[in-house]
């Protein structure tokens, strides 16, 4: 009788951990797939907005040796550096409107005063080269990097 009454104490044990063993597969299994179909969404909604968007690198150089990069920026296609740079910076971009453009006056709560000024500056690939063409009417371009330094002398580069 010993015999039988330890087999029947085994029997249900393992039909107990057989089932938890489904279930805890069953629940695996699902999890996988909801992990997977969220991939998949992430990565159908990041190429849409790839395809909406470009990424550009801004640098803020202040003159003073001290800089800051704004690397991997998503901006809408389209967009112009001035609205970028006021995007980066939180809308830390002051500027007096002309009738050839808008001056910048303070980035990051720095004024150009004095004989300092904020100039634009664009990457060729070799060196950097100061916009000609207002910044609220210069249209960034896929992968472009381009820069504002805070300086006196017009032939400096950042």
């Amino acid at each position: 009788m010993s015999m039988r009454t330890s087999r029947n104490v085994w029997f249900p044990l393992a039909l107990v951990l057989a089932c938890t063993t489904v279930i805890a597969s069953a629940v695996a299994v699902y999890y996988y797939m909801s992990y997977s179909m969220s991939e998949k969404r992430y990565a159908d909604t990041f190429a849409a907005l790839n395809s909406l968007t470009y990424t550009v690198r801004i640098l803020v150089k202040y003159g003073n040796g001290n800089s800051v990069w704004y690397n991997q920026t998503l901006i809408p296609i389209g967009w112009s550096l001035l609205q970028a740079t006021n995007k980066t910076t939180g809308g830390k971009v002051l500027g007096q409107r002309y009738s050839i453009g808008t001056f910048v006056t303070a980035i990051n709560g720095v004024p150009g005063n004095g004989p300092q000024y904020w100039i634009a500056y664009s990457w060729n690939g070799t060196n950097w080269v100061p916009l000609e063409t207002p910044t609220e009417l210069y249209t960034l371009r896929q992968g472009e990097i381009v820069a504002w330094y805070l300086t006196d002398d017009w032939s400096k580069s950042p």
